[in-house]
């Protein structure tokens, strides 16, 4: 049985368990600018000049979010980070420990550039198109995140991107429904959920790791809650077998 199909009991046992018990919480709030990092003339690729909007500072109090950006932040590329499909990175503090442990140092709120640092959600709990009131905000979820080798090069391993990929310790993006005023120490309250069938971790799944699932990719490509992004990656699997060079993304210049 796929989740795409039917939920399974287990999975919605799960999502009501944690509506009704756990607060979830932004631990940290954090916007940047692009800016200029790396070495020139470095030998090692990973040490080399690039430009990324990934490292973001901590804001104390209340800040604006508007349909693509909160007040101050901003992405180095375009075309795959920002807008309003992907207006809000989060990411849950409860994936840090394990992360800390393999990279073999401390890792905080912010170690995978994200505006939002979340406690009380992980990917299994959060579905796609859910409708989160956060302060004066309204948020919808859009997508996982795509690690790509920005993520590796920031923490200097270069497998890194894979393994998040991998573990689906990936994050998502929240889309913007009404702007307001947002600030760390706010829960995020569930007001809606219309595909409880797709939680962040399934999607992560039937793109990333059940290529050959073609049933589950065609009725996730038919979600009007995933972003046009995700939904074009999979109609292209789906039409032609395949969706472009993962090494590209997940590798990409950090390779030589």
């Amino acid at each position: 049985m796929h989740l795409g199909i039917e939920v399974g009991w287990w999975k919605l046992s799960r999502i009501l368990e944690v509506e009704m018990i756990e607060e979830a919480r932004i631990e940290s709030l954090r916007v940047g600018m692009p800016r200029e990092l790396g070495r020139a003339g470095a030998e090692q690729p990973m040490e080399r000049p690039w430009r990324t909007g990934f490292v973001k500072e901590e804001v104390r109090g209340a800040l604006w979010l508007d349909w693509e950006n909160f007040e101050g932040d901003g992405q180095a590329d375009r075309k795959h980070h920002g807008g309003v499909e992907k207006a809000v990175c989060v990411y849950p503090t409860a994936h840090l420990a394990y992360w800390s442990k393999r990279l073999g140092r401390r890792l905080t709120p912010g170690a995978f550039g994200e505006n939002l640092s979340v406690s009380g959600r992980v990917e299994e709990d959060v579905c796609v198109g859910d409708v989160y009131r956060v302060g004066g905000a309204r948020l919808r979820v859009t997508q996982p995140r795509s690690p790509c080798w920005k993520l590796a090069r920031v923490h200097g391993e270069r497998a890194f991107a894979l393994w998040v990929q991998q573990t689906g310790y990936c994050g998502w993006y929240f889309g913007v429904v009404e702007r307001g005023y947002v600030e760390a120490g706010q829960t995020l309250e569930l007001v809606e959920r219309p595909f409880p069938q797709w939680s962040v971790a399934e999607v992560h799944a039937v793109r990333y790791h059940r290529p050959e699932d073609l049933e589950a990719a065609t009725l996730l490509a038919g979600c009007p809650a995933l972003s046009r992004t995700w939904r074009e990656a999979l109609e292209k699997r789906l039409a032609r077998g395949e969706e472009g060079d993962e090494a590209r993304r997940l590798i990409g210049p950090n390779g030589g």
